[in-house]
């Protein structure tokens, strides 16, 4: 199965950055893109206990993420040096919105296949 590096690069009130990044399969990040597209904008997300980073739209959201196709020993070698054990494992902070579409959607196409 094809994975992809997802990096996350976003800032928080022109105070602080925020980075991240996680393995996935393509079938899941395709799937993810589906589900926001059928979201509902503006998004709140909160990287904190008091901090939230806005997104007006789709479009505003994805500008933060660069992707990128990774071979499995590239996969190996990132799982190694940062410790990540699970398939589910980011490392920093990748907040993915989930879980906002309507449930029409996640009746007609399930949840992300990771």
């Amino acid at each position: 199965m094809s994975k992809l590096l997802i990096i996350f690069n976003g800032d928080w009130a022109d105070e602080m950055d925020v980075d991240g990044f996680m393995i996935v399969s393509k079938e899941c990040w395709k799937y993810k893109q589906l589900e926001w597209e059928h979201t509902s904008f503006p998004q709140e997300l909160y990287i904190g206990t008091n901090e939230s980073m806005e997104y007006e739209n789709m479009e505003e959201y994805l500008r933060n993420f660069k992707v990128k196709d990774i071979s499995d020993e590239e996969e190996k070698v990132i799982r190694t040096l940062f410790g990540l054990k699970s398939k589910f494992s980011t490392f920093g902070q990748v907040p993915f919105i989930e879980g906002d579409a309507p449930d029409s959607f996640y009746e007609e196409h399930g949840y992300c296949p990771d």
